[in-house]
């Protein structure tokens, strides 16, 4: 992967500089390119295909987020049809796929910022500053697929003890009480453990010095000038009002030239990151054919 020879500060100063100005704006072009660079970036970069299960939830989360706004808010001016007597608006259908895009996007960009800063990058980048906010951070991005795994296996192991054996609602449901019970007693046991081995070990203490296999070269120099370069002008045409879209009553977008660069720089940051992976990997075939 590319983004492997990256240092972990150009790293995470990309994700929140893509992150970011998706939280914080209305404009939908803006999570329209943070969802299709995050999606495309993962397909660039996953070995496998998405699973079903994934999809389906990712899309019945889209849907429930966009059906949530149109029920409470009955602002707009254009009507499309009334439910119990209250008007549901394009305006307000529109303003829930906005949050639904956001949502979206700032989840894929978690996974994305996940898969591309372990939990050993998290250690060396805070590890010497701030040793305890960086084992805590390292120890949540990994406990989500740790427990996962744990929970799979422990599932396994009470099939084949015959703890799901009528496969009715009531034994599923405590089938599952057990597992959850039992994944708790363990994550908290798998934490006090690894809380003592650190200590034992003098994770933390002042003056004890810690081994990272990362260096600052003039390459992430580079890519660290250029992205806050973009951020500077980027923060510079939000807080201008240039960037500014308006759902109620109507929809109404500013426009011009600064408003049209705003949106090309931020479309090419969010691209980047699947630009140069893409880039690498068509290397490394060119590589790869002429041996």
């Amino acid at each position: 992967m590319a983004y492997e020879r990256i240092h972990p500060a150009v790293l995470v100063a990309y994700v929140l500089s893509v992150t970011i100005p998706a939280m914080f704006s209305l404009n939908p072009v803006l999570h329209i390119a943070a969802f299709s660079g995050a999606v495309l970036f993962l397909i660039l970069t996953e070995p496998e295909p998405p699973k079903v299960r994934t999809v389906l939830w990712l899309s019945g989360l889209f849907l429930l987020v966009v059906a949530v706004n149109p029920l409470f808010s009955h602002r707009g001016q254009t009507e499309l049809f009334f439910l119990n007597g209250h008007a549901i608006t394009l305006e307000s259908i529109l303003y829930g796929v906005r949050n639904a895009l956001c949502v979206l996007s700032v989840l894929l960009w978690c996974r994305i910022f996940n898969q591309m800063v372990s939990s050993e990058k998290l250690l060396a980048l805070l590890g010497r500053s701030f040793p305890k906010t960086a084992l805590l951070l390292s120890s949540s991005l990994r406990l989500v697929p740790l427990l996962r795994n744990r929970a799979s296996q422990m599932r396994d192991t009470q099939k084949e003890l015959g703890l799901y054996g009528n496969g009715e609602m009531a034994d599923r449901i405590t089938g599952g009480a057990k597992v959850f019970s039992m994944i708790v007693t363990w994550s908290l046991d798998h934490a006090t453990a690894v809380s003592s081995s650190m200590k034992a070990r003098g994770y933390g203490l002042k003056g004890r010095t810690t081994y990272t296999p990362y260096r600052f070269r003039k390459a992430d120099a580079l890519r660290l000038s250029l992205i806050l370069a973009a951020d500077a002008v980027l923060i510079g045409i939000l807080a201008s009002g240039k960037l500014a879209f308006q759902f109620y009553p109507a929809l109404s977008m500013e426009s011009g030239p600064v408003t049209m660069f705003g949106l090309i720089l931020y479309c090419l940051l969010v691209t980047a990151a699947a630009f140069t992976e893409g880039k690498n990997r068509i290397q490394w075939d060119y590589y790869r054919s002429k041996i």
